[in-house]
């Protein structure tokens, strides 16, 4: 074995003995390998700016619990930088500054307190692909230092933004590249009112979508700053020749963003929205015409209709009928049938799964299932809605065909067949354009709570009680 191939395999077993707790190698893969989006130089350039505006001199201690390659220890204008990176692949590309250090270990393995300065891009991951023996410890420590529990709906950067607040002092700072939509998202609750209850002030900087290309999610540049105790919240986006401007509130209307309501909160729970199923990977278990036909699975007895966008609807098409479904989503190539797993499978939908590779269904949830394709089968509700959008409002139909809501298409349950028109038709009159925080790439999304909200007032305007 030559001298690159000793270092490689050292490198694997080091990261092994470091993340063996986390879950299985392949979970902890899929963590690692979606960690890493190296960041702009000029983003980083503007993050260093930002914290010298409120930071003059030199800055004490710097530190960064997802440094990657070290690129944010490029500042220069500190005392000392202290980078965390557990993946000993991700060594520096150029030579650090003399008073950098990247240490390859894991972010939580330490509990500093005396950092001036935290900064950086946290990893980006869905809460869905964090290993869970990671996850558990992680919150579990947060917990016994701040008091906050994260929600187990949140994604790796709630976990690395917290830490940061936790290990900078009194009247630190911390500045950090993370997704715009922490301003509005139920599962960030816990982490705003920590910010709110300390009263330390808070910045954020909307980034133009094409920031990051891998990435499909609005960025911001935050900064919490805990030298003071005004509790002021502030923001701006990124205009296109550069620079910010202020904006009104969180979204670009001055009423904030559409309220959230729990189903559990509602006058009226019977009519409410629900998220689209998510199978596990919809690559194989959700198909279009011409995979069921190649393989030989049957309409409803192994597969059933499934809308998963709702994105090549004409937007004057309210109703989804048979017509509607073959021509827009059969015959258009469309992923339309899902698999059943309400009965036992047939041989030909029992061969089709059977020959299915392995490297097909890599994610956390088909690789903790007992079986990998079997998932609880939603009902077919009366109405599908989008929930992503370009224009004035998502896209809602109604549901001629007992297809299932899957992914981004949410379904609307408990609406008497009497009231569907009308309702429609309420919801097609909204404006939300100025009321939804930006998802990614002049995309925004209705988030589920949202829509509940919205449904409450449209029951009470089309007086739909069922």
């Amino acid at each position: 074995m030559n001298v690159d191939a000793t270092d490689c395999q050292n490198e694997q077993n080091a990261l092994h003995r470091l993340t063996e707790s986390w879950g299985t190698r392949a979970a902890v893969s899929l963590y690692l390998d979606r960690c890493q989006v190296d960041t702009p130089d000029d983003i980083v350039s503007k993050v260093w700016e930002l914290v010298y505006e409120r930071r003059a001199g030199l800055v004490g201690k710097a530190v960064d619990f997802g440094a990657g390659d070290g690129r944010f220890a490029r500042g220069e204008r500190y005392l000392q930088y202290c980078g965390y990176e557990i993946d000993p692949t991700r060594s520096p590309q150029r030579s650090l500054p003399k008073r950098a250090t990247v240490l390859h270990q894991c972010a939580f393995s330490q509990s500093i307190e005396d950092a001036d300065v935290c900064i950086g891009n946290p990893p980006y991951v869905r809460n869905q692909d964090l290993p869970t023996g990671w996850r558990q410890r992680v919150a579990d420590s947060l917990f016994a230092r701040t008091g906050v529990s994260i929600s187990g709906l949140a994604n790796a950067w709630q976990y690395f933004f917290l830490l940061g607040l936790a290990s900078t002092k009194c009247d630190g700072l911390v500045a950090l590249v993370i997704p715009y939509e922490w301003v509005s998202r139920p599962s960030v609750r816990g982490l705003r009112d920590f910010i709110k209850r300390h009263r330390w002030d808070v910045c954020v900087y909307r980034l133009r979508d094409e920031t990051f290309e891998r990435v499909l999610t609005t960025s911001s540049i935050t900064l919490v700053d805990k030298s003071t105790s005004a509790g002021k919240w502030q923001y701006f986006e990124e205009k296109p020749e550069g620079g910010f401007r202020a904006l009104p509130s969180v979204t670009e209307s001055a009423d904030g963003a559409v309220d959230y309501l729990k189903r559990s909160k509602m006058e009226k729970p019977e009519v409410f929205a629900k998220r689209g199923l998510s199978p596990g990977t919809q690559r194989v278990l959700v198909l279009t015409e011409g995979q069921r036909v190649r393989t030989g699975l049957r309409m409803h007895s192994d597969v059933v209709p499934c809308v998963t966008s709702l994105r090549h609807v004409d937007a004057g098409c309210t109703v989804i009928t048979n017509s509607v479904f073959n021509r827009d989503f059969r015959l258009a190539g469309l992923k339309c049938w899902l698999i059943r797993t309400d009965r036992q499978p047939s041989r030909r939908l029992r061969d089709y799964l059977s020959s299915v590779s392995e490297s097909d269904y890599q994610t956390a949830t088909c690789v903790n299932r007992e079986e990998w394709w079997k998932f609880a089968m939603p009902e077919a509700p009366p109405l599908l809605a989008a929930t992503g959008f370009r224009g004035d409002r998502p896209k809602i139909a109604i549901n001629c065909i007992d297809a299932r809501a899957v992914g981004s298409v949410s379904g609307i349950y408990g609406v008497s067949s009497r009231k569907r028109k009308a309702l429609v038709q309420a919801f097609q009159e909204l404006d939300l354009s100025g009321r939804i925080v930006p998802h990614s790439n002049g995309l925004r999304k209705l988030e589920i709570h949202q829509m509940n909200a919205l449904l409450e007032e449209l029951c009470k305007k089309t007086g739909e009680s069922r």
